[in-house]
C-alpha cells in the first residue's frame, strides 16, 4: 500500500473512532467511567486527526501548496464555531443536552462518508493544476 493510501486508511479509522465514540456517549452516560472514558478518546482520536488529515491533503493538493490545509484549518475552526453556536441553540430551545452527541456522531459520519467518496474519486487529484493551466 502506497504512502497516500495509508494517510488515508488512518484517517479514515480516525473519523471511525470518533464518530463511534461520540454516537456511543449517550448510551454510556449512566455510567460515568465509561462516559469518561468515551470522552477521553473522542478528544483523543479528534487532536490525532489533524496531522494525517494535514498530511493526506497536501499529497492530494501538492500543486495548491499551502491552500489545501489552511483552507482544512479554516473549516476546521468554522465547524467548530457553528457546532458550538447550534448546541447552544439547542439547548436555549429547550432540547436535552443527550441529544447534542446523537447530532455529533451524525456530523461526523457525514465526514467520515465525505473522505470515503473523496479517497474513491482520485480524478480530482489535479484539479488546481488543472484550473491553474487554464488561467
Amino acid at each position: 500500500m502506497r504512502a497516500a493510501g495509508r494517510v488515508a486508511t488512518l484517517v479514515g479509522l480516525i473519523m471511525a473512532v470518533v464518530t463511534a465514540a461520540e454516537a456511543v456517549l449517550p448510551v454510556l452516560a449512566p455510567v460515568p467511567p465509561l462516559a469518561a472514558a468515551a470522552l477521553v478518546i473522542w478528544g483523543a482520536a479528534g487532536w490525532a486527526l489533524q496531522v494525517p488529515q494535514q498530511h493526506r491533503l497536501l499529497a492530494v493538493r501538492e500543486e495548491c501548496g499551502t491552500v489545501a490545509p489552511a483552507l482544512n484549518n479554516s473549516a476546521l475552526y468554522l465547524g467548530s464555531a457553528v457546532g458550538s453556536a447550534l448546541g447552544g441553540a439547542a439547548l436555549s430551545a429547550g432540547l436535552s443536552g443527550a441529544v447534542l452527541p446523537w447530532a455529533a456522531a451524525g456530523v461526523a459520519a457525514l465526514g467520515l462518508a465525505r473522505h470515503l467518496w473523496a479517497v474513491r474519486d482520485r480524478r480530482t487529484a489535479g484539479a488546481c493544476a488543472r484550473r491553474a493551466s487554464r488561467a
